[in-house]
């Protein structure tokens, strides 16, 4: 059990958690004892989904990690180019992949060191609140497992952008998150303060397709997802439904109007994270450090 490790082995854990995510890949990490959670505007991120003691029982900090989206791959998305290839793939899917190795790997770490601990990865799992939505409540409609924006912002990984998307210092709003929900008691990271925003950027408001971004900063989180298709198809309808989507001729024309797995089986087709492409923060940004000072 952990109470029956030595007191030296547990102050090692405590102070190396952050740099164990590094060593494991991540690019930003920070650690939220669950405190911070049950905090009333805590952070800038209406509470959303489970708390940490409801997905693990006897939890009491949260790691969470950031992966960087490389500035080449947003460079592309921004080109006015027939394929969401290069986003789907290298700017979604595999960071995802990366973010579920980096915290199965440091929930395996502090499983071996007695702390039962729960990786959770990207968590994209989602539920919608109709009512939230037809009543135009700032909470939003769409809500995952667990809120890996605002355990971002209590673990001073970052802060909250106009865009609704969380903003490291080290990479901007260039980053996806993955979260670690951990029994061991660990020191909390300094949360950062303010807005990471220009005064009257807006450019992310101006650059969304959807138009799914407010003036205030409230995102709509259905114009967002909009643009995401659905299957759930038998073997025969399957077979007809990708003979018109992957037509043995028809690439000439363009690989957009084919191109329905770029995103992990999805296909957005549209907006390929235009706000997050379109931010000026990873320009500002200081990436000379990846902890938290």
């Amino acid at each position: 059990m952990a109470g029956s490790k030595p007191q030296t082995k547990a102050r090692t854990i405590l102070g190396n958690i952050p740099q164990a995510a590094l060593e494991l890949g991540a690019d930003v990490a920070g650690v939220a004892p669950v405190e911070r959670f049950s905090v009333e505007g805590a952070g800038s991120y209406l509470p959303t989904g489970f708390a940490p003691q409801e997905l693990l029982p006897g939890a009491r900090s949260v790691i969470v990690v950031a992966a960087r989206v490389l500035d080449g791959v947003l460079a592309s998305a921004l080109e006015p180019l027939d394929t969401t290839f290069v986003y789907g793939t290298f700017g979604y899917v595999h960071v995802n992949r990366r973010l579920g190795a980096i915290t199965y790997d440091l929930a395996s770490w502090l499983e071996a060191l007695g702390w039962p601990s729960l990786p959770l990865g990207a968590c994209g799992v989602s539920r919608l609140d109709r009512a939230a939505y037809v009543e135009g409540r700032s909470l939003g409609p769409l809500r995952s497992l667990f809120s890996l924006k605002r355990a971002a912002v209590l673990a001073g990984v970052g802060r909250r952008a106009h865009s609704g998307l969380v903003a490291a210092r080290q990479f901007g709003t260039r980053v996806r998150l993955g979260a670690v929900i951990t029994t061991a008691p660990l020191d909390g990271s300094p949360m950062l303060e303010g807005s990471p925003c220009p005064p009257d950027c807006g450019r992310c408001e101006k650059a969304c397709p959807m138009g799914a971004i407010g003036s205030e900063g409230v995102v709509n989180h259905v114009k967002c997802y909009s643009d995401m298709g659905r299957r759930g198809k038998n073997e025969a309808e399957s077979l007809d439904e990708m003979t018109k989507q992957y037509p043995a001729r028809g690439a000439v024309e363009g690989y957009l109007p084919y191109e329905h797995s770029a995103i992990d089986g999805f296909g957005n087709r549209m907006c390929r994270s235009i706000c997050m492409a379109t931010c000026p923060l990873w320009k500002q940004a200081d990436r000379r450090t990846a902890t938290p000072a």
